[in-house]
């Protein structure tokens, strides 16, 4: 069976293209969000940093003002908050526009708005979602919040007494800057433009060693493809012409189950296995001596006893490769018979493999339509009635109508035929179904 070439360049170009570009897409994703939230971070740890600061003012200046008489801490705090703008921190990343203050149990001691920072419905949506948080002295809590679609810090800071004993907790809503919220972008788009960039460069030298690689191995899986289906056609024509003075029948059998198969609706899978099945489907009778094999009248008893078991040596060879084992319904099951005379299992019906009951229709018909040795072959007409006589005993009544819509058709084209042309249609017919995926690497 004659190879054939298969362009590959449109299937790799397409489909590397496609896939690298979505590769290139989900990694700048990835590194752009790892950078913006990276961003964040550092922003949020600045945040921590202003806001250990400020505490440390603000308890300084707590102290100060705690030295008043009948002044408490809730007060003093309150106090703190509330005086000059310039006694809180604003750095280049934002500023704080919400502190609070709470006891070591939860309960509230002060808290203080900026004027221009939240709205009060922002703000209070903000407490109502917003639990109380209880870090460790030596470990800030922090995490990124949004709020009116702008994204803010939120801190909470364990404050110790002079002792070094927790004292109190500050929480505060640190407001992102415009210049922040803008540069996490710049760097996450930047950094993603980067990936991009690389992932595109790799790619870019990898390309000529996928494209011959691929190329080599499309060409090494049709070399092996063709070899075996080589294999196929030389063991079966063995067989056959150990049979008969012929292999055509091998020919013209797989030309009418293929296209049988076709018309009721096999997939491409169980095709190309029941073309294996129809090449092989007398592999068995290897194991048949030739005194029986070529006894010129009818088989005794015993003789056709022993002349069955050709079915199950078939079965033993196909079922020893991987690749044949497909053919193993049609080897196994091509002399059942849809009323369950049939040999070796005596399957019925629908028990009966669809294309070992496909196979039997074609190999009567052949069988009946060639010239043999000892025939000559029968009419077009003579074969029907002659099928039609075993509608529902050996053959199963659906497909035989189906086969009867397009026997005469199949018969104008491939009856009796032995000429080297039908070997060229057979191998086309083939390639078809056995090479069909080996242009997008699919097979």
């Amino acid at each position: 069976m004659a190879g054939s070439k298969y362009e590959l360049k449109s299937f790799v170009r397409r489909t590397l293209a496609v896939r690298l570009l979505i590769g290139c897409a989900g990694i700048a994703t990835v590194f752009g969000m790892a950078t913006y939230l990276t961003r964040y971070d550092i922003i949020g740890q600045d945040a921590i940093f202003h806001a250990i600061n400020g505490v440390e003012r603000l308890r300084a200046r707590v102290r100060v003002i705690g030295n008043e008489p009948d002044i408490t801490l809730a007060g003093a705090i309150q106090r703190a908050l509330d005086e000059e703008p310039d006694h809180r921190v604003v750095s280049r990343h934002g500023r704080f526009v919400f502190a609070r203050f709470y006891t070591p149990d939860g309960a509230a001691l002060a808290q203080r708005a900026e004027p221009n920072g939240l709205v009060p419905a922002q703000l209070d949506g903000f407490l109502s979602r917003s639990a109380l948080h209880f870090p460790a002295l030596d470990e800030p809590w922090k995490a990124s919040t949004d709020i009116g679609g702008r994204p803010y810090i939120h801190v909470v800071l364990a404050i110790p007494n002079r002792a070094g004993m927790l004292a109190a907790y500050g929480e505060g809503l640190y407001a992102l800057s415009d210049a922040a919220i803008a540069g996490a972008r710049r760097a996450a788009l930047k950094t993603a433009g980067y990936v991009v960039l690389i992932v595109l460069a790799t790619s870019l030298l990898l390309y000529p060693v996928i494209l011959t690689l691929t190329r080599r191995l499309a060409n090494f899986s049709e070399r092996l493809l063709t070899a075996n289906l080589e294999t196929v056609q030389v063991l079966g024509s063995a067989i056959a012409k150990r049979d008969s003075d012929t292999d055509a029948h091998n020919y013209r059998v797989t030309l009418y189950t293929s296209r049988l198969a076709e018309a009721a609706g096999l997939d491409t899978e169980a095709i190309r296995g029941l073309i294996k099945g129809a090449f092989l489907h007398d592999v068995g009778k290897i194991g048949i001596r030739d005194h029986i094999l070529h006894k010129p009248g009818k088989l005794d008893a015993d003789e056709f006893q022993i002349m069955k078991t050709h079915v199950d040596h078939g079965l033993e060879i196909v079922k020893r490769s991987g690749w044949l084992g497909d053919a193993a319904d049609v080897v196994g099951s091509h002399h059942e018979k849809f009323d369950g005379s049939g040999y070796p299992q005596r399957l019925q019906g629908e028990g009966i493999p669809i294309g070992a009951r496909i196979f039997a229709i074609a190999d009567v018909f052949d069988a009946l339509t060639s010239r043999r040795p000892y025939k000559e072959p029968f009419s077009f007409e003579e074969t029907m009635q002659i099928l039609e006589q075993g509608r529902g005993t050996h053959f199963d009544p659906t497909l035989l109508d189906l086969f009867a819509s397009m026997a005469r058709d199949l018969h104008a084209s491939y009856g009796g035929r032995e000429d080297e042309r039908l070997r060229e249609e057979l191998n086309q017919y083939v390639q078809r179904y056995f090479t069909a995926g080996l242009d997008s690497l699919v097979y």
